[in-house]
């Protein structure tokens, strides 16, 4: 808005330089009197201020600055569009005052920033502000800056802002278009297309608070609401259903449609509360007051394809850029309405496209039935004279063939007439004729065959008061056609023919009282091939023209055809022929025809007639002409069969039945519900039926038969006249066992028939022995089941079976249905398995959790079982044969003995630790003594000494032997030469050899006999046997070590001449605890794990070990066979330098060790050894005392037992870690536990070294040097 200029300035002094420019707002800042204000004069302003606001009036930004406790505001040029109305008295006024609207939002952030947070920063904040008169929709990009005073503290606050709500708006709004666009194209009709454009519309009610879509309908004298966003729940005025049309109306009140049609572009309505009353408020709780009109259409149209009514949001200024919203929306709506239409139209023209593809297929499909059933009865008996001496036709069979001649003739004239009508090629001679003379004289044609019938029938034909034009071989096809037609479909009541005059034009009626028609099928009666499908007839023959060709006729007569029925009530038709000639081609009125004429008269039509009617001529078995039988077999396994043959031609029932009555006995049917009715009185051995026949066709009688359990299985042949790969497989799935095609020879329809009853015989032995299998599979004495199908559906379940699953019932269901607990135990999967693969699956002692029934609870057990599978005729699994047998009883047992088993295994673990506690000061002690050098015990503490490293070893095989059996030695494999392992082995076992004075002979290459091996435990196995031989043979003895390769293995015999093993023991010698006999003082001792531990070892790494001796005091030998691998070939690699050894640091030895352990003996000698090697030591018999020594004695190293009281040695170290802090403090963990994870837990819990009670001494110091160095 305009603004005054501004005053002269009040303070002289604000025309200092940093207030001297910033445009319109900087002169109206230096106008106004700020003394007035909680700032106060200018020239009292702090100096951050003055700058501050210096910075702000010459920055082109917009930018604001918020002064002080109340947040006074100051803002340049570039903020003033952002202000508004607000403008200019929004200058020095408080920002909660500036912004009441939104200061709930923005109030917080500005206060966090002046209380000392950080600054913000805001991105397209939505905020809804009253700055053009009403409360508006708009974004803003800003950031609150702490502005420091002169004090330190946050003065105020800088705001820098950029107005983005177009840039926000633009880009919902290419959202919007964007959607409609892509969703809109998959519409496939103009409605679909509406409501898929306001399904859109809703998701952005911000833009179109609700949106109305009327289409115009056919008449274009009404619009339809087709779909509404936004006024979903909401009924009144402002959303009709229906509108009314017209162009040059100018109704009052409502929605003007006509307006914006006469425009051709979008009409404003405003005030609509006062138009409509109350609309729903929307998203934002207040309802729109305007809303824009606009026709959908495009250049060309006369009238629009109807309207988008869309709402005017409450919080968006109607301008041109949001006036184009409504454009473009109305724009995508009207071509998502083209393409739909368009789509709408190609749908038409390809769906009337597909309804001339049917009519032809069912025309070719009705012809090649009409053709091929007059073919096999002709070319039949044809081939059958062929075959007979005489080479000629006679008796019956030339009546057959005379017959189907005549009605060939007649359907082939019948399709040439209507092609001539169809090309326009076919010539009529309209003559002078008494119409009711010739129309009588036609119809009494069929007289005998509607009397046959049962049916009375009526000729009314007076004389008409002038002759009237036709053709006369037209006019007899219009008659005849008509009154076959009525035959064909009254079973009882009356025809009748009535003729009269109806002022300038004849009227022929024919009705009946026959089915009738459907109402919605009269439209159609007279279109080429129609039929009128299911309805009950005499027969199903016929080509579908009959009637269309008599409309085609009337039509060339100028005249007209109508029908009229009601169901099972009958059917007149009238034909209506004008008099006169006008209507007639000049040149066709002439006595003379001028084309052959293609008439056969009635005879025709009343032969096929009688046909049709039962009574006709049938030929039973005993009538049968021998003509072309052969002899049957001498073993015939179809013999005596009785064979039903349902067809609705009694010429094809005559022929078929004659030829079949030579073997077998044959009984006939003359449509599908009459052949049903047979069979279930007496069910035939099989049956051949024809598929097109009245009542119920060859295809409805087959759904019968396949859904009577009885019949399930009865063979049945189809008759058919469609040829072809399709007709034959839709047969085949309709449940036809075989699938004959029109026109077939005699030796095939009887090789055919043959074959099926000989194949329903071997299926009815098949079922036979099927049910005395099943008889033997129910009494077994075992659990038998058989599952059919990939879903492993129950079809068989014997009593032991049944008992096993608590007698549950299960045929007929799916084992995942019957048995459901089994699915998440992975037996399913095995089923699934079996039945993929065709492999069987045969399971051991499987642990299993089945109900007790519906409802109880899970109970286990154990089962052997065997998932065997079963193949069809062509391979493949159709089936599963389970065997089950259970054997809780027997996996319970073996469960027990396992866990006694585990229990003797912890027991020794438990036992070889809880030994190793004792042993360590033991062990310790007498290391102590060698240690002070005293001679006068050293024959005891020697003894003593070497009988503690006997108990340790013995320790050592009981911890081996539990590690074993419970699965817990790991190998640490690496590839070597057997020659170093069995070095160790000797050194190892050379004091024990040295002490009996044993002479040790080795043969074994260096080189050549390598192993993936741990030559840790492969050496033990080694150590083991030469201990064991040194112990057994008597001192001075002789022990050979002999390797060689063999084949694949390497081969390592240990040979001895000791005491030798007796015959006895020899088998055993492997087993735990296994020993030979000895002494009373046992001389030799050990516990009798030692062999147990070498096969142990041998079996872990792939190979084999065995015993030989000749007996008692002949010597043992040992062979033990390894895979080798082949040797690697040597590469140049840069090894690791050598380890040159460290002098010793001087002074680094440490002297605090703390030592912590709950058995006081190992604790004090621990401590008394290690102030021998110079070390200063404190003892804590737990946890908890050591955490009070250790901050005072300010340990170097501790050693920790693991096995504290109260706390563990795991938990104390950590203890340990936090009270100290030192990272020189280093941690030695001292257990009975040795194996690897007892190692990695250590490391784990952060110790820096593992020792195994009891300890060697030497290890010890080796590693108190080690740890000093470090």
């Amino acid at each position: 808005m305009p603004q005054p200029p501004p005053p002269a300035s009040h303070e002289p002094e604000l025309q200092e330089s940093h207030l001297a420019e910033g445009g319109e707002m900087g002169a109206l800042v230096r106008s106004m009197d700020w003394s007035k204000t909680p700032l106060g004069p200018a020239s009292k302003w702090p100096t951050s201020l003055k700058t501050m606001v210096g910075v702000v009036l010459r920055n082109r930004f917009p930018m604001l600055l918020w002064w002080g406790p109340d947040l006074l505001q100051i803002y340049n040029d570039g903020y003033r569009p952002v202000l508004g109305v607000k403008h200019p008295a929004s200058l020095g006024v408080p920002a909660a005052q500036v912004w009441p609207e939104i200061w709930d939002v923005i109030g917080p952030m500005a206060e966090g920033v002046i209380r000392g947070g950080p600054a913000t920063w805001s991105e397209h904040l939505q905020l809804f502000i009253n700055s053009r008169g009403f409360v508006e929709e708009t974004f803003h990009t800003f950031s609150y800056s702490p502005v420091p005073a002169e004090d330190g503290r946050v003065g105020g606050v800088l705001v820098t802002v950029q107005e983005t709500t177009q840039q926000v708006q633009d880009n919902r709004q290419l959202r919007m278009l964007r959607d409609l666009a892509a969703r809109s194209a998959d519409a496939k009709s103009a409605e679909q297309a509406c409501r898929t454009a306001t399904g859109i519309l809703s998701a952005y009610d911000e833009d179109l608070p609700f949106a109305l879509l009327y289409l115009l309908n056919v008449e274009a004298n009404e619009f339809q609401r087709v779909s509404t966003s936004g006024l979903e729940a909401y009924e009144g005025p402002a959303a009709p259903a229906r509108v009314p049309f017209d162009p040059w109306a100018h109704p009052p009140g409502g929605w003007p449609f006509a307006e914006a049609a006469r425009a051709g572009r979008e009409v404003i309505v405003e005030t609509l509360q006062e138009r409509f009353g109350p609309l729903p408020g929307g998203r934002w709780g207040t309802p729109p007051d305007r809303a824009v009109v606009l026709p959908l259409s495009r250049p060309g149209q006369p009238h629009p394809y109807g309207f988008l009514v869309a709402g005017v949001s409450p919080r968006r200024q109607l301008d041109d850029r949001y006036l184009g919203l409504f454009r473009l929306t109305a724009d995508q709506v009207v071509t998502a309405l083209a393409n739909a239409l368009a789509y709408e139209e190609e749908r038409q023209r390809a769906e009337a496209l597909a309804e001339i593809d049917r009519t032809k297929t069912a025309f070719f499909s009705n012809v090649s039935h009409e053709f091929r059933t007059p073919l096999t009865l002709m070319l039949g008996p044809t081939e059958e004279a062929l075959a007979s001496p005489s080479r000629a036709l006679s008796g019956d069979n030339l009546e057959t063939v005379h017959r189907n001649e005549l009605r060939l003739l007649k359907l082939v004239n019948s399709l040439l007439d209507f092609a001539r009508i169809e090309a326009g090629r076919i010539q009529a001679s309209y003559e002078p004729v008494d119409l009711a003379e010739l129309t009588a004289g036609v119809a009494s044609a069929f007289r005998s065959a509607i009397e046959r019938a049962g049916l009375a029938f009526e000729v009314t034909c007076p004389p008409l008061p002038e002759h009237v034009h036709v053709d006369r071989d037209m006019w007899e096809k219009i008659v005849l056609n008509l009154l076959s037609n009525a035959l064909k479909f009254t079973f009882e009541g009356a025809i009748r023919v009535s003729l009269c005059w109806r002022e300038d034009h004849a009227e022929l009626r024919i009705s009946d009282t026959g089915t009738g028609i459907p109402e919605h099928e009269l439209p159609r009666i007279f279109e080429r091939f129609h039929r009128v499908q299911g309805a009950r007839s005499r027969t199903h023959e016929g080509s579908g023209i009959g009637l269309a060709l008599v409309h085609e006729l009337v039509r060339m007569h100028g005249g007209s055809i109508s029908a009229e029925s009601r169901l099972d009530q009958g059917t007149t038709f009238t034909v209506r022929i004008p008099a006169g000639t006008a209507h007639l081609p000049r040149d066709r009125v002439t006595p003379a025809r001028s084309q052959v004429s293609t008439a056969l008269g009635a005879a025709p039509y009343v032969t096929e007639a009688l046909r049709w009617l039962p009574g006709s001529v049938e030929v039973s078995a005993e009538e049968a002409s021998a003509l072309g039988a052969e002899t049957p077999p001498v073993m015939d396994i179809a013999a005596g069969a009785r064979i039903l043959l349902a067809d609705d031609n009694a010429d094809m029932r005559e022929y078929v039945g004659r030829l079949l009555a030579t073997r077998w006995k044959v009984e006939t049917a003359s449509d599908g519900a009459e052949a049903l009715r047979a069979i279930r009185e007496r069910i035939p051995d099989l049956v051949l039926t024809d598929v097109m026949m009245p009542n119920l066709d060859g295809f409805g009688l087959l759904r019968e038969l396949r859904a009577d359990e009885r019949t399930r299985h009865l063979p049945v042949i189809v008759l058919s006249a469609r040829a072809g790969e399709e007709a034959h497989v839709e047969g085949l799935r309709a449940g036809a066992d075989d699938y004959l095609v029109k026109p077939f020879s005699t030796r095939e329809l009887v090789a055919r028939v043959e074959a099926q009853l000989a194949r329903a015989r071997l299926r009815a032995l098949e079922e036979e022995h099927g049910k005395r299998l099943a008889r033997v599979f129910q009494h077994a004495p075992v659990g038998i089941a058989i599952m059919r199908g990939p879903e492993h559906v129950f079809e068989f379940a014997n009593a032991n079976y049944l008992q096993l699953i608590s007698n549950r019932p299960v045929i007929g269901r799916s084992v995942r249905e019957a048995l459901s607990e089994l699915a998440a135990q992975g037996f399913l999967a095995l089923l699934d398995q079996v039945f993929k693969s065709g492999e069987p699956y045969i399971g051991r002692s499987l642990r299993a959790m089945l109900n007790n029934g519906p409802g109880g609870a899970l109970r286990e057990g154990f089962f052997d079982f065997v998932y065997q599978p079963m193949l069809d005729d062509e391979g493949r699994v159709d089936s599963i044969v389970v065997v089950a047998f259970d054997v809780t009883e027997l996996a319970n047992a073996r469960r027990e003995a396992e866990s006694a088993n585990r229990a003797k295994d912890e027991f020794l673990a438990m036992l070889g630790h809880e030994l190793r506690n004792p042993l360590a000061p033991i062990l310790t002690a007498l290391q102590l003594m060698r240690l002070r050098g005293s001679d006068a015990t050293e024959r005891e503490r020697t003894i003593i000494e070497r009988q503690v490293k006997h108990l340790v070893r013995l320790v050592d095989d009981l911890l081996d032997v539990s590690r074993v059996t419970r699965g817990k030695i790991e190998l640490k494999r690496e590839k070597l030469e057997l020659a170093e392992v069995v070095a160790k082995a000797i050194e190892q076992t050379s004091p024990l050899l040295e002490q009996r004075r044993h002479e040790l002979t080795v043969d074994v290459p260096r080189n050549g006999l390598r192993l993936d091996a741990d030559p840790t435990r492969l050496a033990q196995a080694f150590s083991n046997l030469l201990t064991n031989a040194a112990k057994y043979t008597e001192p001075g003895g002789r022990i050979s070590v002999v390797a060689s390769r063999e084949g694949s293995e390497a081969v390592i015999k240990v040979r001895d001449n000791g005491t030798g093993i007796s015959p006895e023991i020899l088998p055993r010698v492997f087993d735990l605890f296994v020993q030979e006999g000895q002494s009373l003082d046992r001389s030799q001792g050990g516990l009798g794990l030692g062999l147990a531990i070498v096969r142990s070892m041998v079996t872990l790494h792939g190979g084999q070990v065995s015993a030989h001796s000749e007996g008692k005091g002949r010597g043992s030998e040992f062979t033990v066979r390894l895979p080798m691998v082949e040797a690697e070939p040597l590469q140049a690699t840069a090894g690791p330098p050598p380890l040159e050894p460290k002098p010793p640091v001087s002074g680094s030895a440490p002297t605090r060790v703390l030592v912590v352990d709950d058995n006081q003996d190992a604790a004090d000698i621990l401590a008394e050894s290690l102030e021998l090697l110079g070390c200063e030591t404190r003892i804590a018999y737990d946890g908890p005392s050591a955490l009070k020594i250790a901050p005072t004695f300010q340990p170097d190293v501790a050693l920790l037992d693991i096995g504290l009281p109260v706390m563990d040695g795991y938990e104390l170290a950590r203890l340990l870690r936090q009270q100290l802090s030192s990272p020189a403090l280093r941690l030695v963990a001292v257990t009975g536990y040795g194996q690897a994870s007892d190692r990695q837990r250590s490391k784990e819990a952060g110790f820096d070294a593992h020792l195994v009670k009891p300890l060697d001494f030497d290890v010890l110091n080796a590693l108190i040097e080690r740890l000093a160095a470090l």
